[in-house]
């Protein structure tokens, strides 16, 4: 790999690097992309390879050295900068006035007041489901929306979103749907373990990414002992 590194800036369409790029159709992974965009967890930034559509996980708390090393100097991994909090209260202001509800309106308004807006403003709709499943579905288009514009802004066509008709938008909302339900079966578990048990579990998980994303797995002996634990090893 070329020790050239590439981030979210160097691909501005003002420079040089991005003119080489420009017009370039990149397979993506929607389900993984979008997670990417929506996490905004510190010491996590995520790249997207332009080859393969792969997207990669670097936790800078976890991953080895070598790893980090590979993903940044590779010219064919673009970082993935995760929607800002600011654009994301837009989102929030932009979905009050679909809302035919005035008394849940005017709740939701009241939510946007000082800090806690998003926990508020979640926990505002839950006691509605319907209107919880409609914001779910706003949002989903709201990040498809800002991968669209962050594509575009490079020069760069993702190839399965252009060609992705009705059956397959609905698909990936079902397939979304199925994602968060085992994220948050995840937390669950997870909030029960022990401090020993969840630094396996989170070692584990690195390894599980690392693998799937074709990279070579960390050497660290917890990730190791961790992915031998449940026979992925030898």
């Amino acid at each position: 790999m070329s020790p050239a590194c590439v981030s979210g800036a160097i691909m501005s369409p003002t420079t040089t690097k991005s003119a080489a790029v420009a017009g370039r159709r990149v397979p993506v992974d929607w389900i993984a992309l979008a997670n990417a965009f929506d996490n905004i967890a510190r010491g996590v930034r995520h790249f997207i390879h332009l080859d393969t559509g792969a997207v990669l996980r670097l936790n800078d708390g976890l991953v080895d050295p070598a790893t980090r090393a590979r993903v940044e100097e590779d010219p064919g991994c673009v970082l993935i900068e995760p929607i800002a909090a600011r654009d994301q209260y837009r989102w929030l202001e932009a979905f009050i006035p679909t809302v035919d509800d005035l008394e849940l309106r005017l709740a939701l308004l009241h939510c946007m007041q000082g800090q806690g807006t998003f926990r508020r403003f979640k926990a505002a709709l839950s006691e509605r489901p319907e209107q919880l499943h409609r914001w779910r579905v706003f949002r989903i288009e709201q990040i498809r929306a800002t991968i669209l514009q962050w594509f575009h802004d490079r020069g760069l066509t993702p190839v399965p979103l252009e060609h992705s008709g009705p059956s397959a938008r609905g698909a990936e909302l079902q397939s979304s749907r199925a994602v968060d339900s085992a994220r948050q079966q995840l937390y669950a578990t997870a909030s029960r373990l022990a401090p020993r048990d969840l630094q396996a579990l989170t070692s584990l998980a690195e390894f599980l990414r690392a693998a799937r994303s074709g990279l070579r797995t960390p050497a660290d002996s917890s990730v190791r002992d961790a992915a031998r634990a449940f026979g992925l090893v030898p």
